[in-house]
């Protein structure tokens, strides 16, 4: 099952999301994620939040046509990203976008990039995307789509990755082992065609495809 997640970071072109929001089975908005459903035009099926971010009267236009609303205090321990996340957990979903996570607030987005690890282990497909990033956390491979010329970058979660191999990248690697604390030497690669194959050995690896 998919589910997509909208929280309120800004989104300033919303085209990448039509064809999420096409594909899936359950739509959660997270406070502020309801601004982004109702620029859509889509009716959420849960909403979850304090709502402190949320303009009343928007706010009171969902509330009004009966969708399931779920209010929690401000003083939580979970952001309202995590409340989403963990409901979408609940109904069962095994494939999970959250759209509205990036954004100005670098706390918020390195928290919900950490998010990528609970819902790995979970064995729940995640990504993490705006306009100009898709991030996913792997711990075996992935297949990459997009274009020649589109631009990867791996950073280790994990103070070790063991056995990264990029294929279809303009600067390959085979079974190398990348550290934490290492120079980034996988910043800013380049896709040589409408696939790339990245895949490890051991540990979690960040894997992003992202455009200036």
């Amino acid at each position: 099952m998919k589910a997509i997640l909208f929280a309120g970071a800004g989104i300033e072109d919303y085209t990448f999301c039509k064809e999420y929001v096409a594909d899936t089975d359950i739509v959660i908005c997270c406070d502020g994620g309801m601004h982004h459903t109702k620029a859509l035009g889509v009716i959420p099926d849960y909403i979850v939040g304090d709502f402190d971010s949320v303009k009343p009267e928007v706010l009171e236009e969902y509330r009004k046509q009966g969708i399931a609303i779920k209010q929690f205090p401000t003083h939580k321990d979970e952001t309202d990203m995590q409340l989403g996340m963990l409901l979408a957990l609940e109904l069962g979903a095994t494939e999970l976008v959250m759209i509205g996570g990036i954004g100005t607030r670098f706390d918020h987005t390195l928290a919900n990039a950490h998010l990528l690890l609970y819902l790995l282990k979970q064995n729940v497909k995640a990504i993490l995307v705006n306009e100009r990033n898709r991030v996913e956390l792997i711990d075996k491979e992935t297949i990459l789509h997009g274009k020649a010329g589109d631009l990867v970058s791996i950073v280790p979660l994990s103070m070790m990755v063991k056995g990264v191999t990029l294929e279809g990248l303009e600067y390959p690697l085979t079974n190398h082992d990348l550290a934490l604390d290492d120079m980034l030497l996988c910043v800013s690669n380049v896709m040589l065609g409408d696939t790339a194959k990245v895949s490890i050995k051991e540990g979690y690896l960040f894997v992003m495809q992202t455009r200036d």
